[in-house]
């Protein structure tokens, strides 16, 4: 299994080698919908792999449908291209585009819905650990937060400085990412306290001295 450093990685989380700057769009598994609140509910929060539709009023040529909220949190739409949906309301989202289309639209009034919702994405925390296990991803997580939700790390027996996170890249194929959270704790380099994607698996190895 391939292996690189926390600090290797692109801004959407895979390394700069496997040749592609954009994750690949989750398939779509229909019939998989939260129960907690429903999509009508405005204070509904947009998760990655949800499916979104944007209308323009007064430019259809730009509508976008079921355009789905990559796992970065990301969606691609024409003339502002990269724009962060996760963790938004789709009031907020309707409000971000609306800015960012002043310039491009003389008038950019635009509408934001939510088509489905998908099952909540997971990740695994395994190793010295308060409680190892499966957890529900909800919104942006860290290496950290979710080591957090485990019960922490075991302080006698947790080796923070080599702390692996498993990811599959755009291909399928798996890599382990090495962080050095003793640097992230002390302060010093915050940027090993990587983002999560879903499925990672994030184990805290045994330290023996």
């Amino acid at each position: 299994m391939k292996t690189v450093d926390a600090s290797s990685l692109e801004p959407n989380g895979y390394p700069t080698l496997s040749g592609k700057t954009n994750p690949e769009r989750p398939p779509n598994v229909p019939g998989k919908e939260h129960k907690q609140i429903s999509i009508d509910d405005p204070r509904y929060i947009i998760q990655p792999g949800d499916q979104l539709s944007i209308k323009f009023f007064f430019n259809p040529e730009l509508n976008e449908e079921d355009l789905v909220v990559r796992p970065d949190g990301h969606i691609s739409l024409q003339l502002v291209h990269e724009v962060k949906a996760a963790d938004l309301t789709p009031v907020q989202l309707k409000g971000v585009l609306e800015k960012k289309y002043v310039g491009q639209l003389k008038n950019p009034e635009i509408a934001v819905i939510v088509r489905s919702i998908r099952e909540p994405y997971r990740i695994y925390v395994d190793g010295e650990v308060g409680k190892p296990g499966e957890y529900e991803m909800v919104g942006s997580i860290s290496v950290l937060q979710a080591i957090a939700r485990a019960g922490g790390m075991n302080e006698d027996t947790a080796k923070k400085s080599n702390v692996k996170v498993i990811r599959e890249d755009q291909d399928g194929q798996r890599f382990v990412i090495n962080v050095d959270l003793d640097g992230a704790l002390n302060g010093g380099d915050l940027s090993q306290d990587i983002r999560l994607l879903p499925s990672d698996m994030v184990y805290v190895p045994r330290s023996f001295w």
